[in-house]
């Protein structure tokens, strides 16, 4: 899992409030509004409050494959999903453009319903909003060259690897500095693995999983595995993978519901795997737990 990115939706209280600001001027609607989109339909649940009545209205993160923008025209996963929750709950949607520094406080403070783009459920998110069920799971990613192909911890050493690229803040960093010490360089973002990658400058990068499919889409001289599928307990990633849903405001109960009984819909109808393997990505994705998995707050 990409941690970093939640550390980054916390940001300073001030940043935060400019940034929901220019998300509100993309996009309006009256607060606390409730009703159904659609009369000829009936929804999983009834009387479901939203800012704009019988509008569903979403900040799109772009976060491929998961989410894009795309000019006002959003694709990926999670706005595939998204659509089938509205439908289900005979809700339109609107779109509006987010990012991972403002979406969690312009959900808190009402300027949008939800948001897309890989948002896991962790401790830190849920002191500002709440989480309905988990739909998929966020591994992580071994991207090497073809001709070294990791597939577990144990290839590491097995195969030479000297360099393993790690970005700044990702969950997964300090328990494999621990494990292989100065093999471990850190990156400031993605842009610079990918690249030094794709120029032999390190041997091999873990990235977040979905991520890294993205990144080398059609590359055929770099290979990314799920790392998950062999988990190792000197990792705790690769043991508890982050779980995805969509957060809401804190306390509206009525759009926690119909995002409860959306999710369950979808995967009852096992719509979750088809949708993986739609976007490239590994089945394994849609083993959630049981019991919901809430990341923990780093001491």
């Amino acid at each position: 899992m990409k941690i970093s990115r939640g550390m980054k939706l916390m940001v300073a209280a001030c940043a935060a409030l400019m940034s929901v600001s220019a998300l509100a001027a993309c996009g309006s609607g009256s607060s606390g509004s409730s009703s159904s989109a659609k009369s000829d339909c009936t929804p999983l649940v009834s009387n479901i409050t939203t800012i704009k009545s019988g509008t569903l209205t979403v900040g799109v993160i772009d976060q491929p494959p998961y989410s894009s923008y795309n000019g006002g025209n959003p694709e990926g996963m999670d706005i595939d999903f998204i659509k089938q929750i509205a439908d289900a709950n005979c809700l339109n949607v609107e779109w509006q453009q987010a990012s991972f520094a403002n979406a969690m406080q312009a959900i808190a403070s009402g300027q949008i319903d939800t948001a897309t783009g890989d948002i896991n459920v962790t401790e830190k998110r849920a002191q500002v909003v709440d989480f309905p069920k988990s739909i998929y799971l966020e591994g992580v990613g071994y991207a090497s060259k073809k001709d070294t192909d990791i597939k577990t911890l144990d290839d590491i050493d097995a195969k030479g690897i000297k360099t393993i690229g790690i970005g700044d803040g990702y969950g997964w960093l300090e328990d494999m500095k621990k494990v292989f010490g100065d093999k471990v360089k850190t990156y400031p973002s993605s842009v610079e693995m990918k690249q030094d990658l794709e120029a032999g400058r390190v041997d091999m990068i873990m990235e977040a999983y979905g991520t890294a499919v993205d990144e080398f889409k059609g590359n055929g001289d770099i290979v990314v595995e799920y790392a998950n599928k062999n988990p190792d307990k000197r990792i705790n990633s690769l043991v508890e993978p982050p779980e995805v849903s969509y957060p809401y405001t804190k306390g509206n109960s009525s759009l926690g519901q119909a995002f409860d009984k959306g999710i369950e819909k979808i995967i009852k109808d096992d719509k979750v795997k088809p949708t993986l393997k739609k976007y490239g990505l590994d089945e394994g994705l849609a083993d959630i737990r049981d019991t919901q998995y809430v990341v923990p707050i780093t001491k």
